[in-house]
């Protein structure tokens, strides 16, 4: 169930279709395994990732969809890392794009509300009783 604009994105790695979920419990992964809290995200993005951050991202990413489900985790940081050998500058875009896209950075902790409104250019219409 590949929806990247929802942080969820399907892939080809380690010899199957796996999901890649960029939920909470990805970003609780990630951040403790960086050290920093949640609001400390932007300095981290600021400086750019290391390539072992991305490999830490694919990881975290494959076990939040995962163990949810009871899946078994068959891999560790550093099968993801062979496995990624095979991927080409679209697969990191799209990683890229599902990982912005998810509930905790994009648009849901606005409680689905637009965050770049636009002041409408329509004339209300009045209403005409009969």
């Amino acid at each position: 169930m590949s929806n990247p604009h929802r942080g969820i994105l399907e892939l080809e790695i380690g010899g199957r279709t796996r999901e890649l979920k960029f939920s909470m419990n990805f970003w609780a992964m990630f951040t403790d395994d960086l050290g920093i809290q949640l609001h400390e995200l932007g300095t981290v993005f600021d400086k750019g990732f290391a390539l072992k951050d991305i490999i830490k991202i694919v990881y975290f990413g494959l076990k939040a969809a995962d163990l949810p489900k009871g899946n078994e985790i068959d891999y560790n940081e550093y099968t993801v890392g062979d496995w990624m050998d095979e991927f080409s500058a679209d697969h990191l875009k799209d990683i890229v794009e599902a990982m912005g896209n998810s509930k905790i950075l994009g648009n849901e902790m606005n409680m689905g509300i637009s965050r770049n409104v636009a002041k409408s250019t329509k004339t209300p219409q009045k209403k005409t009783t009969v």
